[in-house]
């Protein structure tokens, strides 16, 4: 197998090539904008099904009014134990409320995305959970979303 080249960069394992991302102008200041989060960090309610650790396309949806310490991770990728002793790591949820509390942001969104990256089927990821995640966040009326990384 050749490797995988972009821009300059180059991997020995095989990465999807993928279109460059459309950005969308920002039209309001933050003080006018509800947030949400998307964690490829394994994020989810403690009471929500696990991922599955040898890979998964599926999502959580995460409600808002959830305490943080009711959150977990599940995820094969990464060392799980700091972010299990504080979410906020990996996942800025009480943060996130505080600079709605402030007026920083107008509001956070009634639900987040949690879903396991560096796994799984790419293309169902692609074509399901993507769109999925993206009709929920249009739904709510979502301005902005804080994307964190596994």
């Amino acid at each position: 197998m050749s490797l995988t080249v972009v821009k300059g960069l180059q991997s020995e394992i095989f990465v999807p090539i993928t279109p460059p991302m459309v950005w969308t102008p920002v039209e309001k200041e933050l003080k006018d904008m509800t947030v949400a989060i998307a964690t490829a960090a394994g994020v989810h309610q403690i009471d929500q099904e696990r991922f599955n650790l040898a890979g998964d396309f599926t999502w959580r949806k995460i409600d808002d009014k959830c305490p943080s310490d009711k959150l977990m991770v599940s995820h094969g990728g990464y060392d799980n134990s700091d972010v299990n002793k504080d979410i906020n790591c990996m996942f800025p949820i009480d943060r996130l409320h505080e600079l709605a509390a402030e007026g920083f942001i107008k509001a956070t969104a009634p639900y987040h995305a949690g879903f396991m990256g560096g796994g799984g089927n790419q293309e169902k990821f692609k074509h399901e959970t993507g769109p999925a995640v993206a009709a929920m966040l249009k739904e709510e009326n979502v301005d902005a979303v804080i994307l964190t990384a596994g």
